[in-house]
């Protein structure tokens, strides 16, 4: 645990023994790392680094004290509504990241509701089970019940049938996404968003992962589905700028069709002897960095950066995927929208492909097997990623080759019998029990993470997170 010292150390001293602490971290500026990292190369970094740091001591809570933080939020969301095609009528703000955008839409539309639809005393929410889970987070911290619809299988977007007969009496809020994180797949929002309309449901576009990406694709004249507001029945949007925005985190913007409806994201109290709060986000106090640094990373890219960019990420991911086709025993799910996709397999165990990657420098993302869809690794491409497209080509084809052809390190049916055996089992017995065949052996996570995904997947859901819960309480 640690301590204040007695007296302090050196800048060096303390910022050599900060970097001590990266000994284990992932270097994200290899260009293996193909999930969550989203790098705008070494001179737009450097300028958002310059930006970030020049704005950290304003608080963008005080707008009243830095009025320069207002001024170019405004001029940042003013940039991606017109990107997602918005009238003037169009409101919006700057938050924390998308699950922070997506928490207020969902808590704008609960205090939507209690005045506009103040006979619903259980409300709603529907989405597909392909849907972020920052919406299920929303509805446990708001107060919703939320209906999972069902996906079609063959490009692993909402099934209309499934979505339309869910929506009931109860619902204030259905959403969609373009596109899902887990597939890559835009959902189907012109239909969604219609039907929404019809019953007076307000609908969300999770826009966070591909919103400003899709949009730069669209401009480029290349053939895009409609999800943004150019939709009649779309009422808000999420769009990540930290993600294919390409500015340092924590950058997202949340999007209302109009101030009428942006009026229920607000919080303002003057109810104690404090300042007066008013707040359109969660967050109260924040630094003004992540907002300058945007602005800056969106000047010096421009239109035509952005555009390079993408240009670039499409032909990358064209080439990847031509390439995974040839490659026997592995698979793209669906038919992905943009520079992001899955990997699954009939033949080996993808958490088994998944470590021998990550022995060749490749860090991708394992998912569990969910509403039809089988375990996976899900590819999200970065501009960071394009130069060594070939060479990840190269290394699956590889590995998938390597494991087709050796046994397997997993014993599928010994790791089947043990979760059968803990079901219905205190939470303990449920640990000690798959400790000894996950290669735990401390506090830290294992190297080969492979047989810890395993159990993972074949734990029912509500058993693994409880399991994760108590895992990462102990640890943290």
């Amino acid at each position: 645990m640690g301590a204040l010292l007695p007296k302090g150390v050196s800048k060096e001293i303390a910022l050599e023994q900060l970097s001590g602490f990266t000994e284990k971290d992932v270097n994200w500026r290899t260009g293996k790392v193909m999930t969550g990292l989203y790098d705008p190369g070494e001179t737009a970094h450097e300028l958002a680094v310059e930006a970030y740091t020049s704005f950290l001591a304003q608080n963008a809570l005080w707008i009243t004290m830095y009025p320069s933080i207002g001024k170019i939020e405004k001029e940042v969301v003013s940039s991606v509504a017109d990107l997602l095609r918005a009238d003037d009528e169009v409101a919006g703000n700057m938050t924390s990241g998308g699950t922070e955008s997506i928490l207020i839409a969902v808590k704008t539309a609960r205090d939507w509701a209690r005045v506009n639809r103040p006979d619903i005393k259980e409300p709603e929410m529907v989405v597909p089970v392909t849907a972020h889970p920052a919406f299920l987070k929303a509805a446990h911290y708001f107060g919703l019940n939320v209906i999972q619809t069902d996906v079609e299988l063959n490009e692993y977007r909402a099934d209309l049938d499934s979505y339309r007969n869910a929506l009931s009496q109860n619902t204030i809020i259905a959403a969609g996404s373009a596109p899902n994180y887990s597939h890559g797949s835009i959902d189907p929002i012109r239909e969604m968003a219609e039907i929404a309309r019809e019953r007076g449901i307000l609908f969300h576009v999770d826009g966070c992962i591909g919103g400003i990406y899709l949009s730069i694709l669209r401009r480029m004249g290349e053939p895009v589905r409609d999800f943004d507001f150019s939709v009649p029945g779309v009422t808000s949007i999420s769009a990540d700028l930290h993600k294919y925005g390409y500015t340092p985190k924590n950058a997202s913007v949340i999007l209302y069709r109009n101030r009428e409806l942006r009026k229920y994201a607000w919080f303002v109290s003057s109810a104690t002897p404090i300042y007066v709060l008013i707040n359109p986000t969660i967050q109260s106090s924040k630094t003004g960095g992540p907002v300058a640094a945007a602005w800056a990373t969106q000047r010096f890219l421009g239109e035509e950066g952005f555009q390079n960019i993408v240009r670039d990420s499409q032909k990358a991911t064209k080439l990847i995927l031509n390439g995974i086709k040839d490659i026997e025993g592995i698979k793209v799910l669906g038919n992905p929208d943009m520079c992001m996709f899955t990997l699954a397999s009939d033949e080996i165990n993808i958490f088994e492909l998944d470590d021998h990657m990550r022995e060749k420098g490749w860090h991708l993302a394992p998912q569990f097997a969910c509403g039809g869809s089988p375990p996976n690794l899900h590819v999200g491409l970065s501009h960071a990623n394009v130069p060594y497209a070939e060479m990840f080509v190269k290394d699956l084809e590889e590995v998938v080759h390597n494991l087709r052809h050796k046994q397997s390190a997993i014993n599928d049916k010994e790791l089947a019998k043990i979760v059968n055996d803990v079901l219905n089992k205190p939470i303990e017995d449920v640990m000690m029990a798959i400790i000894p065949v996950i290669g735990l052996t401390g506090m830290d996570l294992p190297e080969k993470m492979a047989p810890l995904n395993t159990v993972l997947n074949l734990l029912p859901v509500k058993l693994r997170d409880e399991l994760l819960t108590v895992f990462f309480n102990m640890t943290s």
